[in-house]
């Protein structure tokens, strides 16, 4: 991690990670302030530049954050929730280096990593935290959006059956999974149509719970002790992610019976 705020940016470039990658002029990706509470002036922009088909290095030069501040800032994969990358509450796809903001409430930033977990499938976007709350999000920049499928679909091939909708089972089912920091548990469960799973937030940091295959799985920000539910009506494996932590996700299978 670097603390020291640069006056003179340093200059790299983005480009989709395929074989035979070589470096190309530099793009730069603004940041804006996401009007949650804590963001007061922050300003900044990324850059990122593909040094192979398997390294890319990203730089954030942030200004106007709070001054001796922890914050984290991670890439997400561009979600379904809205046209808005920054709204749109995509998985973490990868994480900066936790970083501290100097006497001025500046920092500099690098990461260098595969530049295949920039984009994501459908685009990218960054978002900067406060380490102690990752519900205050002062500062996003949108970085890619790819063409092809669009937003909360899923590709499917040609021969692909559209999942069955089945009716409301006749006796209530429950289930509950536990949201812990970082986990959800169980990570794998399998229910039969109807069936009403709800999470119920067992940790001590702020989660939440979405998921790309089924948009309705939209929870707002948990906080220890609470609790959301969904019932699920279609049958098929879908997964779910909090946008806050890398790699924390799960998956819940729906059977006909």
């Amino acid at each position: 991690m670097l603390y020291l705020f640069r006056s003179a940016l340093i200059l790299v470039s983005l480009l989709p990670g395929s074989a035979g990658a070589v470096a190309t002029p530099t793009l730069t990706f603004p940041f804006k302030a996401v009007g949650t509470p804590g963001a007061g002036g922050a300003s900044g922009q990324l850059t990122v530049r593909t040094l192979s088909p398997t390294s890319a290095i990203s730089v954030l030069t942030l200004r106007g954050l709070t001054p001796g501040t922890p914050y984290v800032a991670h890439y997400h994969a561009l979600g379904a929730a809205s046209s808005d990358p920054c709204a749109s509450g995509g998985p973490v796809t990868l994480g900066f280096p936790a970083f501290r903001t100097n006497a001025q409430g500046q920092a500099t930033v690098l990461l260098r990593a595969d530049p295949a977990r920039i984009s994501g499938s459908q685009g990218a976007y960054v978002i900067v935290h406060t380490a102690g709350n990752l519900a205050v999000v002062p500062l996003c920049a949108a970085v890619l959006r790819t063409a092809g499928t669009p937003a909360g679909q899923n590709a499917q091939s040609p021969n692909a059956q559209s999942p069955k909708v089945q009716p409301p089972a006749q006796v209530a089912l429950q289930q509950t999974v536990k949201i812990g920091d970082n986990f959800f548990m169980p990570a794998s469960l399998s229910v039969v149509a109807g069936t009403t799973v709800t999470w119920v937030h067992t940790g001590k940091v702020a989660h939440n719970v979405l998921s790309l295959d089924l948009p309705g799985i939209s929870s707002a920000v948990l906080q220890p002790g609470d609790r959301y539910s969904y019932t699920f009506k279609t049958t098929g494996t879908f997964t779910y992610y909090c946008s806050f932590h890398e790699g924390m996700s799960a998956t819940i299978t729906v059977t006909s019976r």
